[in-house]
Formats: C-alpha cells, structure tokens, sequence
C-alpha cells in the first residue's frame, strides 16, 4: 500500500520517557515529509502544551490538537478546524460534575490564551494536584467555575479511578447523549484516568476523517501511530493501525502492526519500514 498520511500521537508514542524526540526519528520525519507523505502529530495536548514540540519536527508538519477540535495545516499555517464545547453544555457540566463528587477542570477556547481554571479542591485528588502544580503557568484558580466560564470552553475534565471515569462515563452518556467523551490513562499518577468531554465531533478518528476530505485521501491510506486508549479509535480507523510496544494490551490486540516502544524508535521504524 503507499500510504499518503501518517497521524502520530506525541506522548508515549513520539516522545521517549525522557520527553524527547531523538534524532533518527525527526530525520525519519523529515524524509517522509520530504517524499510527500503527510505528517501530522495527533495529540490531546492544546496549542499552548503541544507548541514546543511541534517546533522540534518539520516545519511542514501538520498539527491536530484537542484531540481533533484544533487542526493547524502546520504552526504557523492556516488554521483548518477550530471548534468549542457550547458555553450551555459547559455550564451544565461543570454543575454535573460537582454534583458527581468531581473538581473539574474548564480549559479556554482552543484558539483562546491558552488556560483553564479550577476551583479550591473539595475532593482530595493527587493527579488533578500535580497536573495543577505542573501547569502552574495557564492554571487560574477561581472561585466559582460556573461565573469565570464566559466564552465556549475547548473541553471540560476530570479525573480519578479507573472504575470512577467508567460510572461517570456512562452517567454522561444518559445525560448528554450526543457529547465527545475521551478517556485516557494519566501518565503522571497510578491508577488514574482522565476523562475530557470535548465537542460532537471531536476524536482523533473523526480528525483523521476531517484530513481525508480535506487531502482527499482514503482511510487505507493512512498510517496511525498510538498508546493510550484516547488513540484506539484512530488506530481502528487508519489503514495501518499502530500501536508502540508500551500500549496497553487492549490496544495492541486492535492494532495491525505491533512497532517497538516509544523509547526504542518505534515511530521511526514504523516511518522507515512502510513510507520510506
């Protein structure tokens, strides 16, 4: 198959556990973009997390943030898709997830200052803690959420066990039927799982179906590259579905191709073996 359009996810995936992208794999980068392959990072990161990596590959590199809701033609190139959680939804959202026991998250508009706020913790939680401590720069602590959301946030999050984010999971999709729901395991605490209500349309596969209309490429044309369960649907919709020796098994046993972990290249050898 000659493949036109490879989506890799950036942490776990792109980045070795030490946060860095190594040099075969930008020269693989390069010589796929330079072969005229179409490269995009696919990542639940917003512009403001994910602009510094984005500026260590190509510049011609294309760029999905939000996990589909911010679709840049490349950092600095035109803006192909931007959309936002409905300021309504929000509302009743951030009033739901009190009501559920959590302390959400309300992040900006995805083309907004890149921020979010939170309020004074009522439930002790240590990822939601170190995810704060960590993001310190964006993170505003209000104190009502309900008053400081003004404009159409780009998502909404929580998080918390495992079993926690299934049962609000399914409470969310009684409530609120026709929501983007995104679950992914957290990469900085335990056992902790981070749930993000984005908007209808927002998912990694439904970013890679967005760049098939617009490149006019077919699904099995593409390559996707993933090791969290926030890449499983972009894994199942590509051509090629990837996931890095580091995923969990769930994802692996959907994948096509098993490539080796993060910190092993695997996106490098995925690049050199199928594009190149």
């Amino acid at each position: 198959m000659d493949y036109k359009l490879i989506a890799i996810d950036i942490d776990g995936t792109l980045l070795t556990s030490q946060r860095t992208i190594t040099p075969r794999t930008e020269n693989a980068i390069q010589r796929a973009i330079a072969g005229g392959t179409y490269v995009f990072l696919c990542t639940g990161r917003s512009l403001h997390s994910g602009r510094s990596i984005a500026g260590q590959v190509h510049a011609s590199t294309g760029l999905v943030f939000h996990s589909g809701a911010l679709i840049l033609e490349h950092l600095d190139g035109t803006v192909l898709r931007a959309i936002n959680l409905p300021l309504t939804w929000a509302q009743g959202l951030i009033v739901f997830f009190k009501d559920q026991g959590h302390d959400p998250l309300v992040y900006g508009p995805v083309l907004g200052r890149q921020h979010f706020f939170y309020e004074a913790e009522r439930t002790p939680n240590e990822w939601r803690r170190r995810y704060i401590g960590i993001n310190r720069e964006k993170a505003q602590e209000v104190p009502g959420l309900e008053a400081a959301t003004t404009q159409d946030p780009a998502q909404i999050g929580v998080a918390g066990s495992g079993k926690e984010m299934e049962r609000l999971q399914a409470h969310l999709a009684a409530r609120w039927p026709d929501a983007g729901v995104i679950l992914s395991r957290s990469t900085l605490v335990n056992d902790y799982w981070f749930l993000e209500v984005v908007p209808q349309d927002v998912s990694k596969s439904k970013a890679l179906a967005f760049l098939s209309e617009t490149y006019n490429i077919e699904a099995a044309e593409m390559v996707a590259v993933g090791d969290n369960f926030n890449d499983l649907d972009m894994i199942q919709y590509a051509g090629l579905g990837v996931a890095v020796q580091n995923a969990p098994e769930c994802i692996r046993a959907v994948a096509d191709f098993i490539a080796p972990t993060n910190d092993e290249e695997g996106v490098a050898c995925v690049i050199e073996n199928f594009l190149l």
